[in-house]
């Protein structure tokens, strides 16, 4: 099996976290960062990481040596490039960096394929630039949409398909938490109702939440502090008739749900439990949970087997680069709205 050469640039959490090992008879703890999906990975190896931050730099060689024992460190990503020659590039800086380092890696010789975090970039100009690069070049481009990688989700969407319950006809997102911010976590939520709708969205109307009021744009921060982050409400329809409700509010009460009401029934998805509701007369629903097949590469462990495999063998990946520039226009969307006191606000933006 070929290896692939691998760099990271950021070492922030969801970068560099190595997970706990217990001592229960099991191997492999669950990635929940771009190193340890690497380490999960057996035909990727790391091979550099940057930062700008000497302390992240050697943080990650301690958490990491044992591992990748000739990791080098650099500040310079351009210089990373240069001297290690990667295959896959991981970008997990800052939100409004992502422009710039995206398209240089995919301009380098040696990048076969990117997996960046969410959102896809903070203007939709970097964003089409970075599609533009990947797609001259024939670079994947795999934006970290992680709840796509899940199998109660990515059930949920199939069953959908299916047309066993009907048409989709609404979805209502709600999500709760001192950090529900929409660009931090709102992010994964919005590209879920885009999931689900399949279609592009129509229009948005949408009302930020209180002390926001001169929030115009992003500015990048990776949503770090709520303060600098803001919850919303909208209204988003979908050219296929698809009615989506949004809800993204802080409070101490933690969670999140999906409601996606078919014709014939209605299934209600969040991170803890899939239940499916039928309607056996006006008064009477029956409740069902939905046990969905687990896989050996889910969550936050299926992006780099994912493009191996798509390197490898070809085929779509998940979370393409066009999709997530959806939810990107979505909330820049709901900003304009916010602005122009609530008003609808149509797609393509100008």
């Amino acid at each position: 099996m070929e290896t692939y050469k691998s760099v990271i640039i950021g070492l922030r959490g969801i970068g560099s976290n190595r997970p706990e090992e217990t001592d229960l008879p099991v191997y492999g703890a669950m990635p929940n960062s771009h190193a340890s999906a690497y380490h999960r990975c057996p035909q990727t190896e790391v091979v550099g990481v940057c930062d700008l931050d000497q302390d992240l730099l050697n943080g990650f060689k301690a958490k990491w040596g044992d591992v990748w024992s000739d990791l080098n460190l650099y500040t310079d990503y351009r210089e990373m490039f240069e001297k290690e020659q990667p295959n896959i590039v991981s970008v997990v800086t800052g939100d409004h960096l992502h422009g710039n380092i995206t398209v240089d890696a995919a301009t380098h010789p040696s990048v076969r394929a990117i997996i960046c975090e969410k959102p896809i970039a903070t203007t939709l100009e970097d964003a089409d630039r970075m599609i533009e690069a990947a797609e001259r070049e024939k670079v994947l481009l795999s934006i970290e949409h992680s709840r796509r990688w899940h199998p109660s989700f990515l059930a949920a969407r199939e069953l959908i398909r299916s047309r066993e319950i009907g048409e989709l006809k609404t979805i209502h997102c709600d999500l709760f938490s001192e950090r529900a911010m929409m660009f931090r976590n709102g992010t994964h939520m919005l590209d879920l109702i885009c999931f689900y709708a399949e279609a592009a969205p129509s229009w948005v109307v949408a009302e930020l939440e209180e002390g926001f009021e001169s929030f115009t744009e992003y500015s990048g921060d990776g949503g770090h502090d709520p303060a600098t982050d803001p919850g919303t409400s909208a209204y988003i329809r979908f050219e296929n008739g698809v009615r989506a409700y949004f809800n993204c509010t802080k409070m101490t009460f933690p969670g999140s749900q999906m409601y996606l009401t078919c014709d014939k029934g209605r299934i209600e998805i969040s991170d803890r439990e899939t239940i499916l509701v039928r309607a056996d007369g006006h008064r009477v629903w029956s409740r069902q949970t939905m046990v969905p097949v687990s896989y050996m590469h889910q969550f936050q462990a299926g992006f780099v087997p994912e493009v191996v495999d798509k390197l490898e063998n070809g085929g779509d990946l998940v979370s393409p680069p066009r999709e997530a520039r959806k939810t990107l226009e979505i909330m820049l969307g709901i900003l304009k709205s916010h602005h122009a006191g609530n008003q609808r606000v149509d797609f393509p933006l100008e």
